[in-house]
Order: structure tokens, then C-alpha cells, then sequence
């Protein structure tokens, strides 16, 4: 009988210790997959701004709170002030002929060449930086929302508030600061934002406003300007791109998209095809295909020269406020936008990246 107790005791003990080391190999493999399986976490304030694919064929993804990630096709590495970075706040990545990536932050231009991040701050405004119409100042800032380098290669950037830059890896030479409207009305300050920039075919450089002061072009000497009097329907312009051809498109905040093709500007909207009149982004791929972007939820349409074509994404999958688009090595397509999204789209699945890059 006592030997009868010790065994079925002993079986019992070697049974619950066999059931808890499965549990706690359980725990481990559910922990290292909680963080994916979780519930996605999204922050309206966070905005997935920008794709790049770099040289390497490595992916990276800025963002508004969360610094900026690496995608090598497997893993996800994400770059903070605690490495170094120079703000986690970023708005825009290019990467120029040497390799080195230039990111547009809340806290200036911020370069990574692979190692190290240096800091280059955007110069303070003076008591000189006051309207030479009206006598208004205007608004200091330290951040860079849109960047480009020219042919030349020099670097031309947007700010939040006091309009452009020219900077040529020394001086930074202001423009645009008093073009935008004064913002809010009632505000005795001027906030030209410049929230995109981009080159032409012959070396022009256009600026678009979003607060109200329309399109500018430069072409090294005199800034010719474009606004709702000059025919553009509307002065408040988000977006802009150069496809393949030479054309410019840009993007308006209400009122459709604008073409510049052989000196002269074209007008789509609602009543053409276009799926929604809020354009946001563009980006033209390998086939050549013209993707437009929305800040409405789910939508981006295809340009294939004469009509328009929306992609039936399903409204649950949260593409919410694309703010950009973009082609990996593979020829996937890429958008993020709004509440920090990241999606991958292979031609047919439409894949979700947004919790994924943060493990």
C-alpha cells in the first residue's frame, strides 16, 4: 500500500514537472511573439513620413516619434537619439552619391554614414527676419520637413515655418520666408511652410507651400510664382514629383492633383476619375506606373496617362493618411502613413508591417 502511495506520488511529481516545463517553454516561445500578436498600438500623432531604398538594397522608414527604422528584408533595426540620432522626430531620408543618409528632423539635418549621426542645426533667425512689405516677423524653427540635393549637389530644404534653405555643405542661404500667407489670419506672424521640393529636367527648382503660397519655381537667379490667380485651383499644395518623362506633379490639400507637362499646367480632380480631390503623395514604379496617394482612409489610385484606377483596399486595413509611397529591390510597394501604419503590398496581399517594426 506504501509503495502503491510512493509511486502514484512519485508519478504525479515527475508528471507536474514534465506539465510546467512545457508551460514555461510555452511562456517563452508566447513572449517572444506576444509583441506581434498584441493588438496593434496606434498614436495619431505618430506618422510613418518616408521610404528609401538605399544603396545596400536595405529599406528605412522615418517616422514622427519612434526615430527611424532599417528593413534588410528580415529584421527591423530602429535608430534613436539613444544611438544618436538626432532627433526622433524625422520627416524625410535621401541618401546622396556616397552612400551617406541625409534625414530632414525636428532638430535640423541629421547625416549617418553607416557609423556615426552628426547634427547640422538650421541657422536662428535674427531681429532682421521681418517682412519687408509689412514688417511682421517670422516664425523661427528648427525643423526640416522636405529635402533634396540638386545636380549640383547641393542640398535645398523645407522647413515647417520659415520657408527654404539652399545649403552648400557650409552656407545657408534663407528663401521663401515671406511668400506663405500669415498663419492662422488673426496672427501677426508668417509661417511659410514648404512641405515638398523638386528638380526639373533642366535644373529648376519648385517649391510647394502649404500655407497658402502655392508653387514656386527657381531657376538659379529669379523665383517665378504660381498661386489661385494664376489659374491653380488651389494655393495650399502638399505634394510633389517628377516622373519619368520629365513631368511634375503636385498634390493639393482639397482640391486634386496638378500637372506641369511642356510649359503648361493640367487640372484632375473628383470629376475626372480621380478618387478624392486630398492627393498626398506620388510615386511612379518599375512598369512605370503612376500610384497617387490620399489622406482619406484606404485609398491610392493608379494613373496609367489617361485614366484613373482605385485599388480596392479593404477600409479595415487602416491606410490611413498615406503619406508616402515606395518600391523595395523586389518590387513590393510600400505606404505608411498616419498612426505610424507600414504596409508592404506584393500586387496581391497587402501585408502589415506597423507592429512588426517595433520588435
Amino acid at each position: 500500500m506504501n509503495k502503491t502511495y510512493f509511486y502514484l506520488q512519485t508519478l504525479l511529481l515527475v508528471t507536474i514537472l514534465i506539465f510546467a516545463s512545457s508551460c514555461n517553454g510555452q511562456g517563452k516561445i508566447s513572449k517572444e511573439n506576444k509583441s506581434i500578436s498584441e493588438p496593434i498600438k496606434y498614436d495619431a500623432g505618430d506618422v510613418t513620413t518616408n521610404g528609401l531604398l538605399d544603396k545596400a538594397g536595405n529599406m528605412w522608414f522615418t517616422t514622427t516619434k519612434e526615430g527611424v527604422f532599417r528593413y534588410d528584408g528580415t529584421n527591423f533595426t530602429n535608430f534613436t537619439e539613444k544611438d544618436g540620432l538626432c532627433s526622433n522626430s524625422v520627416n524625410s531620408v535621401i541618401q546622396d552619391n556616397k552612400g551617406i543618409l541625409w534625414f530632414a528632423t525636428a532638430k535640423g539635418l541629421c547625416s549617418y554614414d553607416g557609423i556615426n549621426f552628426v547634427n547640422i542645426p538650421l541657422p536662428k533667425g535674427t531681429s532682421q527676419d521681418v517682412s519687408p512689405e509689412t514688417g511682421f516677423p517670422s516664425s523661427e524653427t528648427e525643423t526640416i520637413l522636405s529635402i533634396i540635393k540638386d545636380r549640383k549637389d547641393d542640398f535645398w530644404l523645407g522647413t515647417d515655418a520659415s520657408g527654404a534653405y539652399h545649403f552648400d555643405g557650409k552656407t545657408f542661404t534663407s528663401y521663401l520666408k515671406f511668400k506663405g500667407r500669415l498663419q492662422p489670419p488673426t496672427n501677426e506672424i508668417y509661417n511659410n511652410c514648404i512641405q515638398s521640393i523638386v528638380e526639373d529636367d533642366d535644373g529648376n527648382i519648385w517649391f510647394t507651400s502649404q500655407t497658402h503660397g502655392g508653387i514656386s519655381k527657381y531657376d538659379g537667379k529669379v523665383f517665378t510664382h504660381f498661386t489661385k490667380d494664376d489659374g491653380l485651383p488651389d494655393d495650399m499644395i502638399f505634394s510633389s514629383f517628377k516622373d519619368k518623362d520629365g513631368n511634375l506633379w503636385f498634390g493639393t490639400l482639397d482640391n486634386g492633383l496638378i500637372s506641369y507637362k511642356n510649359g503648361s499646367f493640367n487640372y484632375f480632380n473628383e470629376t475626372d476619375g480621380l478618387n478624392n480631390n486630398m492627393v498626398s503623395c506620388f510615386y511612379q514604379d518599375k512598369t512605370g506606373k503612376l500610384w497617387i496617394g490620399s489622406f482619406r482612409e484606404s485609398t491610392v489610385s493608379w494613373f496609367d496617362g489617361e485614366n484613373f484606377t482605385s485599388i480596392p483596399f479593404d477600409k479595415k486595413q487602416k491606410l490611413v493618411e498615406i503619406r508616402f509611397i515606395t518600391e523595395d529591390k523586389d518590387g513590393n510597394i510600400w505606404f505608411g502613413g498616419r498612426y505610424g501604419i507600414l504596409w508592404k503590398y506584393d500586387g496581391k496581399l497587402l501585408t502589415d508591417f506597423t507592429q512588426q517594426k517595433r520588435f
